[in-house]
């Protein structure tokens, strides 16, 4: 299974399958019937995103430049459909795309890549201590705000808050564990936006790639640190 992932992710024609996937998910939505803003915002940060996220997995400065895009739209595509939780960390991320342009330049091999490095026990501790800490917060913050949530959305938007911040955090600062982060929230977002009161299947479309992408990623990055080391 891990060589067939790699094998995938390394292919040349694998970011075109995943632009057709998401721009099939555009128009089976029918965006051209009724000019729906959110879908169009939607569908910016997807195509966007998911450059970025690919790029990322191949350890790729340039992740950083189009990441500073797609937070734009995957932020604002959440917030009109009012999943203020899973809006938020794109908030969050665009600051960390910003310092990540800066940061990868000082550490990339011969090849330009990013070097990527693995967490200690007691940093691990600091990442679970992070995510109960920004959950708390992501409930508040929607409690304030006066939007309407079930008890579910209310909770599936505090673990994805949760996840996501700590798991960007950790991607910009090139610690591998990022991606179990991502795989963990990636499974939460595909069912709130397939599933959740507000269904957006662009989004949802979106993040059943990166959901490959993160487990991708992870196999990636684990295997340059083992010819690393």
């Amino acid at each position: 299974m891990r060589s067939l992932i790699l094998t995938i992710g390394r292919h040349k024609a694998y970011p075109f399958v995943c632009f057709i996937l998401v721009i099939g998910a555009f128009l089976y939505t029918e965006p051209f019937k009724a000019l729906n803003l959110r879908y169009a915002i939607s569908f910016f940060g997807a195509i966007t995103g998911l450059i970025c996220v690919i790029l990322f997995t191949r350890r790729s400065q340039l992740g950083n430049y189009f990441g500073l895009l797609a937070t734009f739209g995957e932020s604002m595509g959440n917030f009109l459909g009012g999943n203020i939780g899973a809006g938020l960390p794109h908030l969050y991320n665009f600051s960390t795309h910003v310092y990540g342009i800066f940061n990868w330049r000082k550490h990339h091999d011969q090849e330009d890549k990013v070097i990527t490095r693995s967490l200690t026990w007691l940093q691990m501790f600091y990442v679970i201590s992070a995510f109960f800490a920004i959950f708390g917060l992501s409930i508040w913050i929607t409690k304030v705000m006066g939007v309407d949530n079930t008890l579910g959305q209310l909770i599936v938007n505090g673990i994805i808050f949760g996840l996501a911040v700590p798991a960007q955090t950790l991607l910009v600062m090139r610690y591998d564990f990022n991606w179990y982060l991502w795989i963990i929230m990636n499974v939460f977002v595909v069912g709130l936006n397939f599933f959740g009161p507000e269904p957006n299947p662009v989004i949802g479309a979106q993040y059943c790639i990166y959901l490959f992408n993160a487990v991708y990623g992870l196999i990636e990055w684990r295997s340059f640190a083992h010819k690393k080391q």
